[in-house]
């Protein structure tokens, strides 16, 4: 299918193409990812992901942000979300017997305490002055490309791009920039940026803008990123904290080596996501998400030791999981 604007967050879209957040879903549970798009399980925004998103759409556009406010009354007090709702009313019963009216419904609107933190941070990003610089640059706003990671069919949707400086922007709010945690898998203590994928994320993003910007096949591209000869883009993250005083950076996450560590990584899970995807293999359930946790049915009794991670039996197929056919019907 060809992508748009409009089915870009389509079933059809999400079947036929990978993404990394699809990707990262699948590695934390793939039963929970498939019934995601399946549409058998829908996640509640969390209060963290609304204020990230208030805080980005601010910086697509002012319509953008219009949009998601109307669309999130949730954000709002209660009492001035009615209050709200009222004038709408009355805006419309003037309009109606009078055509004109002076009336601002918006203006009821109280915003909760921390998108009203959220209104710090836009501040204290706009009034820095590295920052500022990339965001008065001209740029596409919400890009999106596609392309290939090995055989995988990849899509990318970009917070800012700059096709003159060939410049990936991404805008992250974080708890706190400099804090780092215990990553149980790795016995590593990591950055932010590496325990959420962003290094993963920037690797996808810079060979799925190589192949569109220079024309290159991913074999092509990815040959030469081993080689140390591609031209890769500058893929950045501007990141503001959510503490009471917002800490700022700009992070440059370009890093070869670890792109290559990276896709070869994806190389190993791809074919079963994929085959998950096709419902050629049912998914495994990781039995602590909140998609597990809803739709467990206990089998037996078990030790208790088995609560620790080195003795937990083996993750159980979900049989809940539908077919593709079946995906694209509902």
């Amino acid at each position: 299918m060809i992508l748009t604007q409009d089915n870009y967050y389509s079933t059809e879209a999400d079947m036929e193409y990978m993404s990394c957040s699809q990707y990262q879903g699948f590695l934390e549970c793939e039963a929970k990812q498939l019934a995601k798009l399946q549409k058998r399980w829908v996640d509640e925004p969390s209060q963290a992901f609304l204020v990230g998103n208030f805080f980005h759409s601010y910086f697509e556009g002012e319509e953008a942000h219009a949009k998601f406010k109307r669309e999130n009354l949730d954000i709002f007090t209660k009492s001035s979300v009615k209050n709200y709702e009222s004038a709408l009313e009355a805006k419309a019963f003037q309009i109606v017997i009078g055509g004109k009216t002076n009336i601002n419904p918006e203006g009821e609107l109280e915003l909760l305490s921390p998108f009203k933190q959220a209104l710090k941070m836009i501040e204290v990003a706009e009034k820095d002055p590295l920052i500022k610089q990339f965001i008065d640059m001209q740029g596409e706003n919400e890009i999106f490309m596609t392309g290939y990671i090995g055989e995988t069919k990849f899509k990318i949707k970009m917070d800012k791009y700059i096709r003159d400086t060939r410049f990936i922007i991404d805008y992250k709010t974080v708890a706190n920039i400099w804090e780092t945690s215990y990553n149980p898998v790795k016995q590593v203590r990591q950055t932010f940026v590496e325990m959420y994928g962003y290094v993963l994320r920037a690797a996808v993003y810079s060979l799925i803008e190589v192949q569109n910007a220079l024309g290159m096949t991913f074999d092509e591209a990815y040959t030469q990123l081993k080689n140390g000869e591609l031209d890769l883009p500058q893929f950045f993250l501007i990141c503001v904290s959510k503490q009471d005083y917002p800490d700022k950076a700009v992070l440059h996450v370009n890093h070869e080596q670890q792109y290559i560590a990276e896709i070869e990584g994806m190389f190993k899970n791809l074919y079963r996501f994929n085959m998950i995807k096709e419902g050629r293999q049912l998914p495994k359930r990781c039995n602590t998400c909140d998609y597990c946790r809803a739709t467990k049915i206990l089998k037996a009794v078990i030790p208790y030791y088995q609560l620790m991670p080195e003795f937990r039996e083996g993750r159980e197929d979900d049989y809940a999981a539908k077919s593709m056919a079946e995906t694209l019907q509902a």
